[in-house]
């Protein structure tokens, strides 16, 4: 039975989300709290090497192959990390997880969500997060950030290289997504300084972490 608490952070590209995941592991931590920071793809070396697969610019799997690449990465993890530090009561705070697949290969790749969410049951065990949140920003602005960090730290993704129409296309399938659960997710602008987005953040944190 899960005792601990999941949370995970969802959006596109240069929304900001593992600086919030950062911040707010570290203030949980500061409350006496156990906390797992995980991301997806990755978090294991099965899943990282996936990882390595899926953003490399110069490979180019279509959605499906996407998918499996994903579910296989996303059990390793869920398995070996997400799941046993649950257990043991712990909140762990994921950057990424089964809503990527959802918006990235089944509503805008056009593999199909019933697909994309059947596989993704298989490969959690149903293990749902008990809060989301959606870091939404125009994807012109996003974009813009993540051609800033990567001249910085001089790395690129396949995904980065997408089209400006392939990016807007995946804001509007993750706000409809917000829209369908709204007891789940919680939508932050993320055009605000980070200060601010974090307060908003602390703001919408489940019950008992306040």
């Amino acid at each position: 039975m899960q005792r601990g608490v999941f949370i995970t952070f969802e959006g596109g590209e240069g929304t900001g989300k593992s600086t919030q995941i950062a911040r707010l592991g570290e203030h949980l931590r500061g409350r006496g709290f156990e906390v797992v920071i995980t991301r997806e793809p990755g978090g294991t070396p099965v899943a990282e090497a996936a990882r390595a697969i899926l953003l490399d610019p110069e490979l180019d799997p279509d959605p499906l192959s996407e998918l499996f690449l994903l579910a296989a990465a996303r059990r390793d993890l869920v398995e070996r990390v997400i799941r046993p530090a649950l257990e043991r009561g712990a909140v762990v705070l994921c950057d990424r997880y089964t809503d990527s697949s959802v918006v990235y290969q089944g509503m805008v790749g056009g593999v199909g969500r019933e697909a994309v969410e059947e596989i993704n049951r298989l490969a959690t065990g149903g293990l749902v997060p008990g809060r989301t949140f959606l870091l939404d920003l125009d994807p012109e602005t996003g974009m813009e950030r993540t051609r800033r960090r990567n001249g910085a730290v001089g790395g690129r993704s396949r995904f980065d290289e997408k089209p400006l129409q392939f990016h807007r296309r995946v804001r509007d399938a993750y706000l409809e997504l917000a829209l369908e659960d709204t007891v789940r997710f919680r939508v932050l602008p993320a055009e605000e300084d980070e200060e601010t987005l974090f307060g908003r953040l602390l703001e919408e944190l489940p019950e008992g972490l306040r």
